[in-house]
């Protein structure tokens, strides 16, 4: 039986399909400005996140795989067998009990020595009474005889008759008689009472101080709050610290803290070389190594002792190097740490720093759970020092969640991340328009093809999919190559950054979902959508339309009466009037240019401006903050610097969704020459840099919280106070005093513009000056301003770009026109100075409503980067900042200007004829 079905061959492929990659060809120079802006953003961005991502997790990972402490402290001596099982049980000790056990032995000793001192004095005058007496009345006894029988004597002669026989008596009874009493004495009850009496009377005494001192104590650190046994397990962290001396360099002085060799606990990784294998080695920090141009083999002196350097590590406990917490800054230049071995450790001369490191046995859940623990353990050791039996002090304390050297640089590569978002949701919102711009160009260039192609069948979907492959086929090849990209070049940039800042650990690069996400697939989706929404709404015109170049949905306008100018003017104006969507587009493309300029130039400016105004943002050239307001006599601290006032200070924290920040809190004694408050104030001031960071006004209510407790502390805004220079809160002294339930009159430390030299540093807790301020200035700008540089370079890049994209639409969508007017005999010379002088004008005045858009456009920017990084500075562009942005714009025109001159020198004349409507 014969098969009658009808077979019609293979399905012919879809022709469009090969006109793909001709189309890419012939309009290379457009995509290739997309496809290197979108590598620059996506591997500039990604390498960013990527960057962060992988040694932020390393950081993170180390805490557990280097052995990371939960604390340290340091004693004055070295701890005794009792003290660190006693430590590490996390029980408090009694201290009360054994300081009152103690007293009563040392008491009794005393008391028994007082009462028997007093006894034997008593019972020796009694025997030497009775003995004199009896002495003398047989002396008497025997010249009554004498005198009976008429032998008187004299009155020298009675007296020394007595004398002699009290000699004798003396001489023979005495001691016998003392020894004889004495015991007698002892076994009464008269005795037993008077030393009851005694000892009772001293342990009352004794029972009075040791409560007034524990109270004082107990008082200061809290000894009798709830408390929870805090079990730790303590390592020895001994380390001693020389002066530092590099034979190479005769110049150089610094300090190095040299730890004796680490087994168990805050572990270090080697990125250089080995670790030390004698007593003539020495690993040293590999930050501080690179600043002072010291490598692997070099040698360095630790005071007398001469080491050769086997290895550059980062130790875990030390990612920033501040040599003592309280200090304001780091300083990797002229501090050191390092590494030897037990026998090298013995040739250093300096005294031994009895340092212990401390881990919980029972982890905490957050820094709050971490700060109670803390809190408890510092209890723990208050207590057991006390009460060892070798007299030892505590010279310093540090848990992990307040030590600078670990928590600084994750902190600051944290707000890196902000600060490459921010510029991400610029680069997308410049994505975007540039998506738009080159759809909508793309589809008017081509409006004869789609309308012959939708006059010979071809569907919307089809051309849908045909003028969405070209675009999208650029940004997936631009996706890989700024992945990769990102992950290799870009990402090492950012990482030798991190580096040249912190003492950071060898890091290994991880995939990073969230910077594919937001660098890689937005850019696809966003690129998606835009020209879906474009394309689509185009079709929705008639071919007819299309092959007539119709595509306006406005109807035509009369055309605009001019004034009787001279031609060349007349017909720029006519240009201008034709071209006003064109040239509002090059507008809003110029405005994306100043907001990436404002960024490129308005950072470092606004860093250099906050350097430059640091000190003056003081209000008073010296601040010393005290670690206790008493001497050890119970004396309140005082100096008698002319112009120096008490103040208080604390910290509190302001939290939101996406930063707690920390606030901080002054009180302000009355009259202060230094901050000047209205002391019938119902409320608190704070300062400037507060109010604008959270548009914060008067009479608003602001809500803080205690850093590690569950308390909160709501004040009303009196007024705004002048000062920028931190986040702050001002109130009179005795409402701070109330606020926090301290003493009347306590005070935290003192503020003058002179220097303060009569206080004990032992009581000094921080000291901050104008150095100091502009320690962090520096610092700031060490951090950060690496990042300017590199963000200038992409918003160079990025601006360019947009430039040349614009200006070639441009000259696109007047091609047509352009070969008209040279049909017409008219040069290309003379045609250049009709369109592109006019673009020029445009660009020209643009520029001005630009710049002033660019920059409160990049304010509010700004003001959203500041929401994610802590403290606050204004965003700040000299005029001359100004002028940079209007010359590089103004120039990178006039460079494209030749571009496209050349342009339209190309254009044939045959273009008019292939068109004509």
């Amino acid at each position: 039986m014969r098969n009658n079905t009808v077979h019609f061959g293979k399905r012919p492929r879809n022709p469009l399909g090969r006109r793909v990659w001709k189309d890419l060809l012939s309009d290379w120079k457009r995509y290739l400005m997309i496809f290197i802006m979108l590598v620059v953003t996506i591997g500039f961005v990604s390498g960013m996140y990527v960057a962060n991502n992988s040694m932020m997790t390393t950081l993170t990972d180390n805490v557990e795989k280097l052995h990371q402490e939960s604390g340290h402290f340091e004693l004055s001596r070295k701890a005794d067998s009792n003290l660190i099982p006693a430590l590490e049980t996390g029980e408090k000790a009694d201290v009360v009990s054994v300081f009152r056990e103690r007293a009563y032995e040392e008491a009794e000793e005393k008391v028994t020595e007082a009462v028997n001192e007093a006894v034997e004095e008593n019972v020796r005058e009694q025997v030497r009474t009775v003995i004199t007496e009896q002495a003398t009345a047989a002396v008497e006894q025997q010249l009554a005889g004498y005198a009976e029988i008429g032998m008187a004597v004299s009155d020298e002669q009675r007296q020394s008759a007595i004398d002699e026989a009290i000699d004798t008596a003396m001489s023979e009874n005495y001691d016998k008689a003392v020894e004889e009493a004495l015991r007698t004495a002892y076994e009464s009850d008269d005795y037993k009472t008077a030393f009851s009496d005694a000892m009772k009377e001293a342990k009352e005494e004794i029972d009075k101080e040791i409560s007034e001192k524990y109270d004082d104590l107990a008082e200061r650190y809290e000894l009798n709050k709830d408390f929870t046994p805090v079990p730790v397990k303590i390592y020895e962290l001994f380390y001693k610290e020389q002066s530092e001396l590099i034979p190479a360099d005769g110049s150089y002085s610094g300090n190095i803290r040299v730890f004796n060799e680490r087994t168990d606990i805050d572990m270090y990784d080697i990125l250089e070389g080995r670790k030390p294998e004698n007593e003539d080695e020495i690993i040293i920090d590999r930050m501080h190594a690179d600043n002072v141009k010291l490598k692997v083999g070099d040698r360095i002196k630790a005071g007398n002792a001469e080491f050769t350097i086997t290895g550059l590590a980062a130790f875990v406990d030390y990612s920033t190097l501040y040599e003592k917490n309280t200090d304001t800054m780091f300083d990797a230049l002229t501090f050191n740490v390092a590494m030897v071995t037990e026998a090298g450790f013995e040739r250093l001369s300096a005294p031994l720093h009895a340092n212990y490191a401390f881990e919980y046995k029972n982890k905490p859940a957050d820094v709050i759970e971490e700060k109670v623990l803390s809190d408890n353990f510092l209890k723990v050791l208050i207590t057991q020092t006390a009460v060892t039996e070798n007299e030892t002090e505590i010279k310093d304390y540090v848990p992990a969640y307040a030590n600078h050297a670990i928590t600084f640089a994750p902190n600051d590569m944290g707000s890196d991340e902000a600060m490459g978002g921010v510029l991400l949701y610029i680069l997308v919102a410049v994505l975007a328009f540039i998506f738009a711009v080159t759809a909508t160009a793309k589809l008017e260039k081509e409006a004869s093809v789609i309308g012959t192609l939708r006059a010979s069948g071809y569907t919307k979907g089809e051309l849908v999919r045909y003028y969405m492959s070209g675009p999208l086929l650029v940004v997936i090849f631009a996706s890989i190559v700024g992945n990769v990209l990102g992950y290799t070049l870009f990402k090492n940039v950012v990482t030798a950054m991190y580096y040249n800042s912190y003492s950071l650990p060898t890091y290994e690069t991880l995939w990073t979902p969230d910077a594919f996400v937001r660098t890689t697939v937005v850019p696809i989706i966003l690129m998606l959508v835009i020209n879906f929404i474009v394309i689509i709404r185009m079709l929705r015109l008639s071919p007819l339309r299309f092959l007539r170049h119709d595509l306006k949905k406005t109807k035509r306008k009369k055309a605009v009466r001019l004034p009787k100018w001279k031609f060349f003017a007349r017909f720029r104006m006519r240009v201008f009037l034709q071209n006003i969507p064109n040239y509002i587009m090059v507008f809003v493309g110029v405005c994306f240019v100043m907001l990436l300029l404002s960024m490129a130039v308005g950072m470092p400016e606004t860093l250099k401006y906050y350097q430059g105004s640091m000190t003056d943002m003081m209000f008073a050239d010296e601040q010393v903050i005290l670690l206790t307001t008493e001497d050890e006599d119970g004396n309140p601290i005082e100096t008698s610097t002319e112009g120096a006032e008490r103040f208080s200070m604390e910290s509190l924290i302001r939290r939101s969704d996406t930063l707690d920040e920390e606030i901080s809190i002054y009180g302000i004694v009355d009259g202060s020459n230094y901050i000047k408050l209205d002391s019938n104030a119902d409320g608190v001031y704070i300062s400037d840099a507060f109010a604008k960071k959270y548009s914060i006004a008067k009479g608003d209510t602001i809500t803080l919280s205690a850093k590690y407790e569950n308390k909160e502390y709501k004040w009303k805004v009196y007024d705004i106070y002048d000062y920028s220079a931190s986040l702050a809160v001002f109130m009179p002294n005795d409402m701070f005093n109330t606020e926090f339930g301290r003493k009347n009159g306590e005070f935290s430390g003192f503020m003058s513009d002179a220097h303060i030299d009569d206080i004990d540093e032992k009581y000094i807790a921080k000291t901050i000056t104008g150095e100091d301020m502009l320690k962090i200035a520096a610092q700031l700008d060490h951090s950060m301003g690496a990042y300017m540089v590199y963000f200038q370079y992409v918003c160079v890049i990025v601006a360019a770009i947009i430039l040349y994209l614009l200006t070639k639409i441009i000259i696109e969508k007047n091609e047509r026109a352009i070969s008209m007017v040279k049909i017409l005999g008219y040069s290309s010379r003379e045609i250049a100075s009709l369109y592109l002088v006019t673009t020029a004008l445009v660009v020209f005045v643009t520029e001005f409503a630009a710049i002033f858009i660019g920059y409160e456009a990049m304010c509010v920017v700004w003001g959203v980067l500041l929401m994610k990084l802590g403290g606050y500075f204004a965003f700040v562009i000299p005029f001359s900042g100004f002028v940079k942005e209007f010359v590089l714009v103004f120039a990178a025109y006039m460079i494209i200007t030749v571009i496209d001159f050349i342009r339209i020198r190309r254009i044939p004349k045959v273009l008019a004829l292939k068109n004509v409507e």
